[in-house]
């Protein structure tokens, strides 16, 4: 009897010891560093609700006309991953083991040194061809590394904030044009760290924006 529960013992220990180097080999190490190397950028209608689950519902604008307060800029970080690992050293512990097997956010150094938006024409009294339009704009964010979800700030205040590059920015124009005209914006985007080039610039296709 005593040999039966020696040889499960013996076997269980095997089966677990196995089970961690099988997870440290299958899972792990992680990149656990981003770099944002371009944009993906992309207009839509977006309607965004604030409550215990916020969200941001997108959907393509139709017949080229949108509510002035559901035109909505998305700007998606191109990135590429690198692991912040300096040394190969392994620890036999449980714990870290587990982890092993369960990735981390991504984070990143880089920070939104401002995004400028211009309109090609007159956009209201205060805001004519040429002049930065940010002002204009709320900013919903999702940011995996800091669990923030979709959450929205004024765009100006929170880039005063100096934030790092978050997952995913949606510019949401908040206040009217001055008539129902179609307008187009050219949007740059500087950050530093950036290694060719010290900011991001797309123009939008022109869309008209409903008073």
């Amino acid at each position: 009897m005593k040999k039966k529960l020696l040889a499960l013992l013996g076997g269980s220990i095997f089966i677990l010891v196995m089970g961690l180097f099988s997870c440290v080999g299958d899972c792990g190490p992680f990149h656990t560093k981003f770099k944002v190397v371009g944009l993906d950028w992309h207009h839509f209608k977006a309607v965004y609700t604030q409550g215990e689950v916020n969200k941001l519902m997108k959907s393509e604008i139709e017949n080229d006309s949108v509510e002035y307060n559901q035109y909505a800029i998305s700007i998606d970080p191109e990135i590429e991953t690198y692991s912040a690992q300096t040394t190969d050293k392994w620890n036999f512990s449980l714990i870290q083991s587990a982890y092993a097997c369960d990735p981390p956010p991504l984070t990143t150094d880089e920070i939104i040194d401002s995004i400028v938006i211009i309109s090609e024409t007159d956009f209201d009294l205060s805001h004519s061809s040429g002049t930065n339009l940010s002002d204009l704009f709320d900013v919903v964010i999702r940011d995996d590394a800091n669990s923030i979800w979709f959450e929205k700030y004024d765009l100006d205040g929170y880039l005063a904030s100096h934030p790092n590059v978050p997952t995913y920015l949606t510019l949401i124009l908040k206040e009217p044009p001055a008539v129902t005209s179609e307008f187009a914006f050219l949007v740059k985007y500087y950050q530093n760290g950036l290694d060719t080039n010290d900011y991001f610039e797309f123009t939008t296709t022109k869309i008209v924006i409903k008073r």
